[in-house]
């Protein structure tokens, strides 16, 4: 099937690759089905698409490619909503807020996305830690400065 994305213009995608979202994602509770998508010549972030309405979709990463010690427990219930029942099923995505200067990105830590990847069901959910912000800078300052000058 085809889609059309907010950034990769449309794109043929294989109907099982759509995750449903139950609950949505906060802010976007009527979007409940979107698709993981690569960029190209890009391994470090992906692109989470709605898959019914192009303007709604998210830059996410990996979060221990940039903070080895993230580390956050969800309750088993919130987890048997989506039926992850092992770690294994488990797979976790935070949402990348970018910046004109790319160095000044953030990162939601706060509120990971988490999805079955047996199940493809998915939810984001707002931890109840002081820890972790919603605007977390991705780039330490020596990082930023680092990559402006490469």
């Amino acid at each position: 099937m085809k889609i059309k994305t907010r950034f990769l213009g449309e794109v043929e995608i294989d109907e099982k690759m759509i995750m449903d979202f139950p609950e949505g994602i906060p802010g976007f509770e009527d979007s409940r089905r979107y698709v993981l998508l690569d960029i190209p010549e890009n391994d470090v972030f992906r692109i989470l698409q709605n898959a019914d309405d192009e303007h709604i979709s998210f830059i996410v990463t990996d979060p221990w490619v940039f903070f080895e010690d993230y580390d956050f427990d969800i309750p088993d219930e919130e987890l048997a909503k989506i039926n992850i029942k092992k770690e294994e099923q488990l797979s976790v995505m935070n949402i990348v807020t970018l910046s004109d200067e790319f160095e000044n990105s953030t990162v939601n830590l706060l509120a990971p996305v988490v999805v079955n990847k047996d199940d493809r069901a998915g939810k984001q959910y707002v931890l109840n830690s002081g820890k972790y912000t919603t605007k977390h800078p991705l780039f330490t300052k020596a990082e930023g400065e680092a990559n402006a000058c490469s």
